[in-house]
């Protein structure tokens, strides 16, 4: 028979590892499921548009495609000839913002990008938006949408959270 002191020694190991692997379980499901929806048959960059995205370097990919929904608070025109959506997102995915996406500029709201919607005036993202012609629609400030893409963090802008860019949206 193995001494108090072994006894005590060899279940605090067994309970460390109990607790690792229950973290590292609990963490992969929230890594996973970020509170976005994914669907593989709706998950698919139509047109390449991905090959089309200004400075890609900079987006560092969370989960390659995820869909969303909320209202629109405010559309903005970019030079780069993108149009950000500033979206304040229905309750079962507020969790897809994070510091970055509070306060100044964002106000609370995911970006939802939607690339090369105008020609860039910016010269340096001209080549992004070359033989590529949108097809997604840019909605209203204060209609409801449903949008699916990458989700991404904007490593160049605060890390805020962003879907981009927008494979499909829908209006209502």
């Amino acid at each position: 028979m193995l001494p108090k002191k072994a006894r005590l020694i060899g279940a605090l190991v067994i309970l460390s590892l109990v607790g690792t692997l229950t973290g590292f379980y609990f963490y992969d499901q929230l890594r996973e499921s970020p509170g976005a929806s994914s669907s593989s048959s709706s998950c698919s960059d139509p047109a390449f548009i991905s090959s089309h995205v200004y400075h890609p370097y900079r987006l560092q990919i969370v989960k390659s495609c995820i869909t969303a929904s909320g209202t629109v608070d405010r559309v903005i025109e970019e030079a780069d000839g993108d149009v950000h959506l500033r979206t304040n997102l229905d309750q079962a995915y507020s969790n897809l913002t994070n510091s970055g996406n509070q306060g100044y500029p964002q106000y609370g709201d995911l970006v939802v990008e939607i690339i090369c919607v105008n020609t860039p005036s910016q010269p340096d993202a001209i080549p992004a938006c070359q033989n590529y012609t949108n097809q997604i629609p840019v909605p209203s400030a204060g209609q409801h949408i449903t949008i699916t893409g990458p989700y991404v963090l904007d490593t160049d802008h605060y890390d805020w959270a962003e879907i981009n860019p927008v494979y499909s949206l829908v209006i209502g």
